[in-house]
């Protein structure tokens, strides 16, 4: 009897055979190559996990590579400092929204003296309450490791409510800087050149080699 339920439970016990999906008894994977019984475990195993992706590489690039994100960002700053030279810090940051905060906690609006900008949010401000402020073009004087998804949300408000008025055509920010990333955001190699070039455009230059 102890038999007969030995072979019984020796026949239930059974595996799919991945490529011939005809189930295989136990007592003949002693007889298959190797090389299968390997890979039907190793799809088995493989149905239970889980793959994450691969974190974005933050490291091995050059000190000087530009990136499409840096060009835009470098674009918006310079139009901020001039649309702050022209209409003055308080109109400009005022109809930047909400989100120019984040560019005060990062350091890339202080006071014309140089210090820190403090503005207490919660108090509110009146009108006048935002003047007397610039734009930090200097990255290194920003607070370290600031995250730039929020200072270039930051910056993408300010130019879609602002408006550039010292060259030919009065425009809005976000389409000023739009013009330049489609004609010359392949132009230049070096962040110095693109800098250059921005410079230049913002003046209402070409910005072109």
């Amino acid at each position: 009897m102890a038999a007969r339920d030995s072979v019984s439970t020796h026949r239930r016990i059974s595996l799919e055979n991945p490529l011939t999906h005809r189930m295989v008894r136990t007592s003949d994977l002693s007889a298959l190559p190797l090389s299968v019984f390997t890979l039907a475990v190793g799809l088995v195993l493989s149905g239970c996990s889980t793959s994450e992706p691969e974190p974005e590489p933050t490291s091995g690039l050059p000190e000087d590579y530009v990136s499409v994100q840096w060009i835009e960002r470098e674009v918006r700053l310079h139009t901020l400092d001039r649309m702050i030279d022209e209409a003055g810090s308080d109109e400009v940051l005022v109809n930047a929204g909400g989100t120019r905060e984040h560019l005060f906690d990062h350091g890339v609006i202080v006071s014309e003296d140089g210090d820190e900008a403090a503005v207490d949010w919660e108090a509110g401000y009146e009108d006048g309450g935002l003047a007397g402020f610039v734009v930090e073009l200097n990255k290194e004087a920003w607070e370290e490791d600031s995250p730039l998804f929020q200072i270039d949300n930051a910056l993408g408000n300010a130019m879609r409510h602002n408006e550039v008025t010292w060259c030919e055509e009065t425009v809005s920010g976000e389409v000023f800087v739009k013009a330049y990333r489609e004609r010359l955001e392949d132009a230049f190699d070096s962040q110095e050149e693109y800098t250059a070039s921005i410079t230049d455009y913002v003046d209402c230059g070409t910005g072109e080699p």
